[in-house]
């Protein structure tokens, strides 16, 4: 944001030199404010308090920090608004495009002011973003707090007002709420509004009586400011061609990873003990389901097993236990006949709740012998309502599966596939995206850890006899453990850049194999087209 106050200030001082200021404070001054912009925010106040800076100039500062705000919130910027740069906003408030200016809009009990609220959210989104400054009321002194200030401000949480967002927008989308403090002390909520979207946001309903808000109607900003429909040939040319801006933009991102055929982890956190947590709780509960049944049983994985894990980041929606099973089965990603995390309905196979976590346990069917029972469907997994997910499954390889057309039979644990394994990372992070689209709010990560056991002495080969695999390649290490940590909008897009880098150590221990990109390529595309 520096930079591009930098940048503004140097077109300002360039353009002193050639063309005279007509409006009240030369231009030299206005590069001073913004350069004073700068300054940590005290300095800000006593250079502009040092200087007398007019009414214009302190409206030209305001001007400044709400396009460098709306600036912020595109996704080529990273840095988050700051709780700073919020405040001000309060300093010497006004309205611009960027910015609308609402009184204490009873938000919890008047529909009428929740109409009044959405239709100002949807003309800021199709603008590209922007604020709501909620409590002041503009007065021919200025503008001012607003009578009627409530008694707490609960009535305007995040929670409320994403609720209202989900209930009028088309497509809806995440906003961020902060309770900010005004100069004097006095706190005001500030809603963030995103830009960058794909499409214009509609209005999905009207407001009571029709009214305030029409059904299926979309809403820009116009000059005053007001919020209103297009009603001119270049209203509609401006938001489309934002829009469409706003495409090409994410075309240019996922063609440029797809170039260097690498996806940009998140940075890893320093301590990240509550998946490792989560792991060893969920590995502790599959031990003592297992003991109830004898050793060297199918679902106990004798010959090894290998489980996923990941962990959703983000502003949680707080969904009740009861609830989740319906999350759970919106979720499931059918790509294949057996998929991760898959919900059964059939009693003694349908997962319930253990210490607040649903969870699954496929390989207890009390209505099939425990000798028929193969490692392969015997699956353990376990979801909590944070966004914590686990699946422990035997290979696939160790059961009467492997065998293809007119191959011979490879005995347990002897062979490894080549394929199997991007096909359950694969579906398993797609999983990870579907659940965090139900789970959350707005823009989140996903940490996911794999691992591996019971691979020394296993080979690689190619078990449908589709890929040619040089025999002899046989892994000397029992177990592995694999992570990475993405945001899980670059799931869909860039699932084999995701998953090539995550699974190249584990081909590695079979005699130094080279993992090819392609073959993660055109096992992905064959993978997602099947539709169970």
């Amino acid at each position: 944001m520096q930079l591009l106050l930098s940048r503004w200030i140097n077109r300002r001082t360039t353009s002193t030199k050639t063309r005279p200021s007509k409006r009240n404070g030369d231009t030299a001054s206005h590069v001073q404010a913004a350069e004073a912009l700068l300054l940590p925010r005290r300095r800000q106040m006593k250079y502009f308090n040092e200087r007398g800076f007019t009414h214009f100039n302190l409206n030209l500062r305001c001007h400044i920090l709400t396009r460098l705000l709306t600036l912020s919130l595109n996704r080529h910027f990273s840095m988050a608004t700051s709780r700073e740069r919020l405040a001000d906003l309060l300093v010497e408030p006004r309205e611009d495009l960027d910015c609308e200016i609402k009184n204490w809009l009873d938000l919890q009990a008047s529909n009428e002011d929740k109409a009044t609220f959405a239709k100002a959210v949807l003309a800021l989104a199709n603008h590209g973003g922007g604020f709501i400054v909620l409590g002041l009321i503009e007065t021919a002194g200025g503008i001012v707090e607003a009578q009627g200030r409530p008694a707490t401000l609960d009535g305007y949480s995040q929670d409320l007002v994403n609720g209202i967002v989900h209930n009028y927008a088309d497509p809806p989308f995440h906003c961020a709420v902060h309770l900010i403090a005004n100069p004097v002390g006095s706190l005001f909520p500030i809603v963030v509004v995103p830009g960058g979207h794909r499409m214009p946001i509609r209005a999905r309903r009207a407001g009571p009586n029709g009214n305030t808000v029409s059904n299926n109607a979309i809403y820009v900003r116009k000059p005053g400011p007001r919020s209103e429909t297009p009603q001119s040939a270049q209203d509609w040319d401006d938001l489309l061609n934002r829009c469409l801006r706003n495409r090409r933009d994410e075309m240019f991102d996922q063609i440029r990873d797809l170039i260097t055929g690498v996806v940009p982890q998140v940075e890893q956190p320093a301590a990240p003990a509550r998946l490792d947590e989560w792991v060893g709780s969920s590995l502790e509960r599959w031990t003592n389901l297992i003991a109830r049944i004898p050793t060297g049983a199918p679902p106990r994985m004798p010959h090894g097993y290998f489980y996923m894990a990941y962990e959703i980041t983000g502003e949680s929606r707080q969904i009740a236990i009861e609830n989740l099973p319906e999350v759970l089965r919106a979720s499931v990603v059918r790509h294949t006949g057996w998929p991760p995390f898959w919900y059964p309905t059939r009693a003694g196979i349908e997962p319930y709740l253990f210490n607040n976590t649903i969870e699954c346990w496929l390989g207890g069917d009390p209505h099939t012998p425990v000798e028929q029972r193969d490692a392969a469907h015997s699956d353990f997994w376990r979801v909590h309502p944070d966004g914590l997910a686990f699946l422990l499954r035997g290979y696939q390889e160790d059961g009467e599966e492997v065998l293809g057309t007119g191959r011979a039979p490879a005995p347990p644990a002897t062979v490894f596939d080549v394929t199997l394994p991007v096909w359950r990372i694969g579906e398993t992070l797609l999983h990870a995206r579907s659940l965090a689209g139900n789970l959350f709010d707005g823009p989140t990560t996903i940490r996911f850890v794999a691992h591996y056991s019971g691979l020394s002495g296993r080979s690689l080969a190619s078990v449908t006899g589709r890929r040619n695999i040089r025999e002899g390649r046989v892994a000397h290490q029992d177990a592995i453990t694999l992570s990475t940590h993405v945001e899980t909008h670059s799931i869909e897009a860039n699932l084999p850049e995701i998953i090539h880098p995550l699974l190249r150590p584990l081909y590695a221990l079979f005699d130094f194999f080279d993992l090819p990109m392609q073959l993660v390529v055109d096992e992905v595309a064959r993978m997602r087209s099947g539709n169970f």
